[in-house]
């Protein structure tokens, strides 16, 4: 399987289980420099849409690929080393997309460009929409997502609302905390009353799993996320605490891991025993191929909470 330049994966989802992802827009084009992001920082945050890559080659690639992946996959989403929604191409990409695959198709979105109607409008085509919501005000929002300095958590906070309305799909809204930055009371209660006028499937609550952007980034307790699903509770409104990896490839011989490897490694880093759970391949087998990729410099490893994961150079 030669190495691919737009599909990845598929890659083992704590919200979509086994999903293909399809890269959208280069690293790292995004609105945000998150401190908690696994795919680095943003050099240059903007809020322009362009065709950062091209819906025709995209789409060329999946048709001529995804029958590789069929069988493997649960979903095919959307996403990018960036903020997709700055694909100026997005509708040309879902409608393209669906008229190839009868699968699930979801997008991961940091809802920052959600009041834009193009991108309004495209949104409502996705099976299931996943938007971020770190924090309602613009001072905490300024803190945990660095933004691009014309963003306003109004235009975020007013476009979710109308676009749940609207949307008949499973909308899943993320909320992701760092210790010390937008786990506060006061930020808690604030989303709590914004989540009360958004109409969504669930909120999913999770903290900081692998490298971040900053190592001033630190991760909540499982105690904490399980505290605050609990006072979502309370509120009407239905939350869970994000969780583990199930195996996406099970057991099979015929795995290329030299390719596959880096393919997941594109967007997240991983550790062993992460890779062993979604290939279904014992940690020694999954370590050869490691050691392998290491030496043609392909991948490198970093450490982290006391655990060694590896990322493409």
């Amino acid at each position: 399987m030669s190495e691919l330049k737009y599909l990845f994966g598929p890659a083992p989802s704590r919200r979509l289980g086994r999903s293909l992802g399809i890269n959208i827009v280069p690293a790292k084009i995004c609105s945000l420099d998150c401190l908690y992001c696994e795919v680095g920082k943003t050099k240059t945050t903007t809020i322009q849409r362009k065709p950062y890559y091209k819906a025709s080659d995209i789409l060329k690639e999946f048709k001529e690929n995804f029958n590789k992946f069929e069988d493997l996959c649960d979903t095919v989403t959307v996403t990018g080393a960036g903020e997709p929604t700055l694909n100026s191409e997005l509708d040309k990409i879902i409608t393209g997309i669906k008229e190839l695959t009868d699968k699930p198709c979801a997008i991961l979105t940091n809802t920052t460009t959600i009041h834009i109607q193009e991108v309004y409008e495209s949104l409502l085509k996705f099976d299931i929409v996943v938007p971020s919501l770190d924090a309602v005000t613009n001072d905490i929002f300024k803190a945990v997502n660095l933004p691009e300095k014309s963003i306003d958590t109004a235009n975020i906070i007013a476009g979710l609302e109308k676009f749940s309305k609207e949307y008949t799909g499973k909308l899943f809204v993320e909320i992701l905390f760092c210790k010390d930055v937008n786990d506060s009371r006061e930020n808690i209660d604030n989303i709590i009353k914004v989540l009360k006028n958004i109409k969504c499937s669930k909120v999913q609550l999770g903290t900081i799993h692998r490298p971040p952007a900053y190592s001033t980034a630190y991760p909540v307790t499982d105690e904490f996320l399980l505290d605050t699903a609990k006072d979502l509770l309370m509120n009407n409104i239905p939350a869970e605490v994000t969780g583990g990896f199930a195996s996406v490839y099970k057991s099979s011989a015929s795995l290329n891991l030299h390719d596959l490897i880096p393919s997941l490694l594109k967007m997240r880093p991983c550790t062993l025993l992460d890779m062993s759970g979604v290939f279904g391949k014992n940690e020694r087998e999954i370590k050869e191929s490691v050691n392998k990729l290491v030496i043609e410099n392909k991948i490198k490893a970093i450490e982290y909470n006391h655990d060694t994961y590896y990322t493409i150079i």
